[in-house]
């Protein structure tokens, strides 16, 4: 499925001028000289001194067909043989920027016949239903064309409050992907499980960090790939997101990680004094580890972040 804001035009220029500008053909050519023989009368070609005795056109006017965003500010056309590098033309256009301004979050491939997934609420951290979630909170989309996106969960995202720098550990071939989350003095690691074909980058991520945090799910996607083994190892799960979950138990896996984070919070508190916590009993206060010392901040990402296998998180 192609973006629903991807447009289609012919366009024409004039490869003899020295200002190349592509201007967009509107059906008839009347009082236009390039297609009929008055081109000859074209003080620009005139100027050429190609001969082209019999052209009943212009030899420099050249049309070809072009793409373009119908939502950017500013109209760019990209030639339709560049298309298939272009992210407009498959379902990768969920998680661009101008696409996502209006659509505010990506929407689930669509499964005919099968009604779009919800986003649930795990004690105030939503968890859409067609996402993949590891243990190491990041998550998984899978489009229907093979295009995949990964990037942390909204609960990590809370806990770590504004994100202050991204580098990426991995960012081409295929890759466990793995990226630092710098948040205040601590560098946080969180990597994707299972190997994925790293195509991109969210490279807006290093001039705007913030935005990891404020939309996880949608602006703030860290790698972009292809899964080309599309093999199904059980119940229908792709290969690719082999000990993943999803939907009601991934839900329930969220809502223990919330008690978890809690115990966490509560154990760190009493080695220090001054840690602001929910007074309610529920999550801590977003932002949990700015407020933490170096070293407790590191030890509590660190128990976050285990690399005990899903089986024992996910139990």
């Amino acid at each position: 499925m192609r973006c629903p804001f991807l447009r289609e035009a012919h366009v024409q220029s004039c490869q003899a001028s020295p200002f190349r500008k592509q201007i967009v053909r509107s059906g008839g050519a009347a009082g236009e000289r390039c297609g009929t023989a008055a081109w000859r009368e074209c003080s620009v070609a005139r100027e050429l001194t190609e001969e082209h005795p019999s052209a009943g056109t212009c030899p420099f006017h050249s049309e070809s067909l072009v793409q373009y965003c119908s939502t950017a500010p500013v109209t760019k056309f990209i030639p339709w043989s560049d298309q298939a590098f272009s992210r407009c033309g498959s379902e990768s256009h969920r998680f661009c920027d101008l696409y996502l301004a209006l659509a505010r979050t990506p929407a689930p491939a669509a499964i005919p016949g099968e009604p779009a997934p919800a986003t649930a609420d795990a004690d105030g951290i939503p968890v859409p239903g067609w996402l993949w979630f590891a243990s190491s909170h990041t998550w998984l989309d899978i489009a229907s064309d093979g295009v995949c996106h990964i990037g942390v969960d909204a609960f990590l995202a809370r806990t770590l409050g504004g994100i202050d720098r991204v580098q990426f550990v991995t960012s081409k071939g295929l890759e466990r992907p793995a990226a630092v989350l710098t948040v205040r003095d601590v560098d946080i690691t969180v990597s994707f499980p299972n190997p994925v074909f790293i195509t991109a980058v969210n490279g807006a991520l290093r001039a705007d960090p913030a935005r990891l945090a404020r939309d996880p799910y949608g602006l703030g996607w860290l790698f972009e790939g292809i899964v080309r083994d599309r093999t199904v190892v059980g119940n229908g799960t792709p290969k690719i997101a082999d000990g993943l979950l999803r939907g009601s138990a991934a839900t329930a896996w969220m809502r223990r990680e919330g008690l978890r984070l809690r115990a966490l919070a509560e154990a760190a508190s009493e080695r220090i004094s001054g840690v602001r916590l929910a007074a309610d009993g529920g999550l801590p206060a977003p932002g949990l580890i700015r407020t933490l010392p170096h070293e407790e901040a590191l030890r509590l990402s660190h128990l976050l972040l285990s690399t005990s296998t899903d089986e024992e998180r996910f139990s």
